[in-house]
């Protein structure tokens, strides 16, 4: 722990705001430099995000898949923003903001699974089909078997 009014960790920005006593709290410290890193991480990918939305090098689907992901970072960052200031965001707008978002992610998970859904393909059905047409098939006894088989097998129980 810290000794009198020195801080546990002066790198921290907020230390400054902190009571002598939040200062000195370790679990505290330690949350808060895990809420400045996961900060940084989101402005780090912002900054990417930001570099390629700026390049225009980006498909359709992707500028889409980028746009929504800055909306809802947008609309993350500033919800904890409010909570931070101790508003009530259950009815403030960026809820809707964020829902909305949601959807949309949502939505264009569900097209993209749907589009990486394997296909049938046609032709080889057909050939399938095709090359199984000249094969009968009959029940023998709850046995499915060809005819050829059942015509043999009969064939065997009328010698005995």
């Amino acid at each position: 722990m810290a000794q009198g009014n020195q801080p546990v960790d002066e790198g921290l920005p907020c230390n400054a705001y902190l009571d002598t006593s939040l200062q000195e709290d370790e679990n505290m410290q330690r949350i808060l430099k895990t809420f400045y890193s996961s900060i940084e991480v989101l402005e780090a990918d912002m900054e990417k995000a930001l570099a390629l939305q700026a390049a225009r090098t980006l498909s359709t689907n992707e500028q889409i898949k980028l746009d929504s992901y800055l909306v809802y970072l947008k609309s993350t960052l500033f919800w904890i923003y409010l909570k931070l200031q101790g508003l009530d965001v259950s009815k403030h707008g960026v809820m809707h903001d964020l829902s909305r978002t949601k959807e949309l992610l949502a939505r264009d998970k569900e097209i993209n699974d749907a589009l990486a859904a394997p296909r049938l393909d046609m032709k080889a059905a057909k050939r399938f089909i095709a090359a199984g047409t000249h094969t009968r098939f009959v029940d023998m006894d709850g046995v499915m078997v060809t005819e050829k088989q059942y015509n043999k097998s009969l064939q065997e129980t009328t010698k005995e």
